[in-house]
């Protein structure tokens, strides 16, 4: 039996997942401490591609659930919620990550890390089960509806090799 946390969730606002370093709009980066998670998953994740895609090309009521993962370690998951609610004003998403004993130190360093520096720090949960990231990852929850408006969203899953 692991004696550290394998799963992950936490609910913060799109904008604490980059780090801005000038005043133009392109001049940022995906935060440290995300960048370790993927790292220590093995797992690409392009922070700063979800971000626009967030932004730029997610209208309010809408947004998709992203999973990284890789084929030849399926167990290590970094996932994304990113639905844009009607009422919220803060840009809440939520990540969640599942991942092997080995990496479990750094990614609950790295995703404690995010959240404490978070400038809306809605959620932060770490268990060896966690039944809303269980949900969120789960292929036969998709499609499925959300929002007032019954928006229907997908479980969009990206492999690497």
């Amino acid at each position: 039996m692991s004696l550290l946390s394998n799963e992950f969730r936490i609910a913060v606002s799109m904008s604490d997942l980059v780090v801005w370093s000038g005043d133009q709009d392109d001049n940022f980066s995906s935060h440290p401490a995300l960048d370790a998670v993927a790292t220590s998953l093995g797992v690409s994740v392009d922070i700063r591609g979800l971000h626009a895609l967030y932004f730029e090309a997610t209208p309010i009521g809408t947004g998709d659930v992203h999973v990284f993962s890789r084929t030849s370690n399926p167990t290590n998951v970094f996932a994304i919620d990113m639905y844009r609610d009607l009422t919220d004003q803060l840009d809440v998403i939520a990540i969640g990550v599942r991942c092997e004993e080995t990496a479990g130190s750094i990614v609950k360093m790295s995703l404690r890390s995010l959240f404490d520096s978070a400038s809306y720090q809605v959620c932060y949960e770490e268990a060896n089960v966690l039944v809303e990231f269980r949900s969120m990852i789960d292929a036969s929850n998709f499609p499925r509806s959300v929002g007032k408006h019954g928006y229907l969203q997908k479980l969009l899953v990206h492999r690497d090799g």
